[in-house]
């Protein structure tokens, strides 16, 4: 399937899309005049509450132009056209964001009480006044606030969109049954799920290779999005630079540290399963064989198979859910199909809630791809039931935003469990548990690994690519023990992982998601029909407060103590049923 983006633009006209930014662009600058010196003690919460609305609006109106750019250069990062026009659009976004920020300036230095008088009398807007209050003592003068937001074009965002368009550019040579065939970056990952171990190992050491051939820009390009990231935190007055992402996800340095350590401290359920698995396989399993069949007739599905499939959970957990990732389908909002220069991997893409959201995957046919489905139509759920919320209300932070996907690809799983019965119902677990490791584990090994990357390029000013592979490689043997064998190549595999790049400090939020999906379908086995509408007002409240305030509606608290050994202590359950 590919995607209809004709709700955007009819077609490609730049000149179109120049004048709606234009046009944008001119109405934040009037706003902002208008408001000029305004934001006081003595202003009235009327004003405020229009403002806001304003600025909503141009929100609304700007995520047009910037999310058709985003998803025509995901379609294809080679084309020239889409190159330029995503280009284009980043640099108005940030003038416009550059016109904005100063505002935040202004609100951060209202008094607490008048933020507080502000909550109360515009309760529709209270989060915003309350993240204001979190917050107020990392937000810095007008001028730097808009230095800031002038230079994001040329910092690490740009650096990111480089390092995004030379590596979905490559195209990797392997020998498959005979043949030279050249492969994208998706296609060679695949081949991780390959029943043929010989070719598994080959393919992941091209991979890897291709990558290290590169090392000196990739490692350059990572040291600038460390050193940017690391000098933005440290200006904003932030303990450790994690903190500044912590901050934007409105939970604790404590709760995210937390996390960590209890995932490091159950680490032995990796060590457990794998060295069954290499005993079920008779070999000595390397990273390569990690996703590896147990089964040697592994099924693969068409895109149409994998569509009833997650069509049919959905549809079983709520007829409402279940049409609402039905209209995905219907109205051509997904991009399952490979294609050169298309970008690696999966998401989801909503940027306000007066457009539905799309989603991008790489199917190849495997059950991961119809889980990958299952995952993102998830955020397509929450994406949609959220948009009852204003643009202001709309965004989850990380934390929660893999939520409702964890849940969807649970739900899927449950539903596949229940039609198999004995070895194959066994390796399907299994494959379930591999699944988990790689949200859970894995995650917590790359934001480790972050971590200690970013402290030492802080300490020495940069990190040579030995330096940071011999740090991914530590993580490597923490996570598998000796389970794995940890084969050279892999130790480069942390220039691989795109969100490092992208959004540093972004991947621990998935190992926070599976705990608190967890939590959550253990509720939903418990309560059956009763949690459903819980559930779904969970979803509807998107971004519009804390994330450990919209988990107690749901009977879940994040701040006690055990709350994370339990997701680990449900994991030890799914283990005994496999190696029993």
């Amino acid at each position: 399937m590919k995607w209809d983006l004709s709700v955007f633009y009819s077609e490609l006209d730049e000149s179109v899309i120049k004048n709606d930014l234009e046009q944008i662009l001119s109405t934040t600058k009037k706003l902002v005049e208008s408001y000029e010196n305004k934001i006081n003690e003595s202003i009235e919460p009327e004003s405020i509450r229009n403002l806001l609305m304003e600025i909503e609006n141009i929100m609304n109106e700007l995520s047009k132009p910037l999310q058709f750019s985003s998803l025509l250069f995901a379609e294809d990062t080679t084309n020239p056209k889409h190159q330029q026009l995503y280009s284009l659009s980043n640099k108005y976004y940030s003038q416009i964001l550059e016109l904005l920020s100063p505002l935040n300036s202004d609100f951060a230095k209202l008094s607490n009480e008048k933020l507080k008088e502000l909550t109360r009398k515009i309760p529709e807007y209270s989060n915003f006044f309350n993240k204001i209050l979190e917050e107020k003592n990392h937000i810095l003068s007008k001028d730097a606030e808009k230095v800031l937001a002038a230079t994001s074009i040329s910092r690490r965002d740009a650096v990111a969109e480089l390092y995004e368009k030379i590596t979905s550019s490559y195209i990797f040579e392997i020998e498959i049954d005979g043949k030279i065939k050249q492969l994208t970056d998706s296609e060679v990952r695949s081949l991780r799920r390959s029943e043929n171990g010989d070719l598994r190992k080959k393919a992941m050491k091209t991979l890897f290779e291709k990558y290290e051939k590169d090392k000196v820009v990739i490692n350059g390009l990572y040291n600038i999005v460390v050193n940017d990231f690391d000098t933005e935190a440290r200006l904003r007055n932030y303990n450790e630079p994690i903190s500044m992402r912590n901050m934007e996800n409105r939970v604790s340095d404590e709760s995210v540290k937390k996390l960590i350590e209890v995932t490091v401290d159950n680490v032995e359920i990796v060590h457990k399963y794998y060295k069954w698995k290499s005993e079920i396989m008779n070999e000595t399993l390397t990273p390569a064989d990690i996703y590896a069949p147990l089964s040697k007739n592994s099924r693969k599905y068409t895109f149409e198979e994998a569509k009833e499939i997650v069509l049919n959970a959905y549809f079983e957990f709520d007829e409402k859910v279940g049409e609402i990732v039905k209209d995905f389908f219907e109205e051509k909002r997904i991009h399952s199909e490979i294609s050169k220069g298309k970008m690696g991997g999966a998401f989801c893409s909503y940027y306000t809630p007066t457009i539905k959201p799309f989603v991008l995957v790489n199917f190849m046919g495997h059950m991961n791809d119809v889980m990958t489905l299952a995952h993102e139509l998830g955020h397509g759920l929450h994406g949609t039931l959220s948009s009852k919320q204003t643009y202001l209300n709309y965004h989850t932070p990380l934390t929660m935003a893999e939520l409702a996907s964890v849940f969807g690809e649970f739900l899927v799983f449950e539903k596949l469990k229940n039609q198999l019965k004995g070895e194959e119902k066994r390796f399907f677990i299994a494959s379930k548990l591999e699944e988990i490791f790689a949200t859970m584990f894995r995650q917590n090994m790359f934001v480790r690994f972050e971590i200690e990357a970013h402290n030492l390029i802080s300490k020495q000013g940069m990190a040579t690519w030995d330096e940071l592979s011999d740090i991914y490689e530590k993580e490597l043997n923490l996570m598998f023990g000796d389970s794995v064998k940890i084969t050279p190549e892999y130790k480069f595999e942390w220039a691989t992982i795109p969100h490092i790049f992208h959004t540093p400090f972004y991947v621990y939020a998935y190992n926070y998601a599976n705990c608190l999906v967890i939590s959550l379908y253990e509720k939903y086995l418990e309560e059956g029909k009763n949690f459903v509408p819980k559930y779904i007002e969970l979803l509807e409240s998107g971004g519009s407060d804390k994330p450990e305030k919209l988990l107690e509606n749901v009977g879940i608290n994040i701040n006690d103590e055990k709350f994370w050994q339990k997701a680990f202590d449900f994991l030890r359950k799914i283990l005994n049923e496999v190696i029993q």
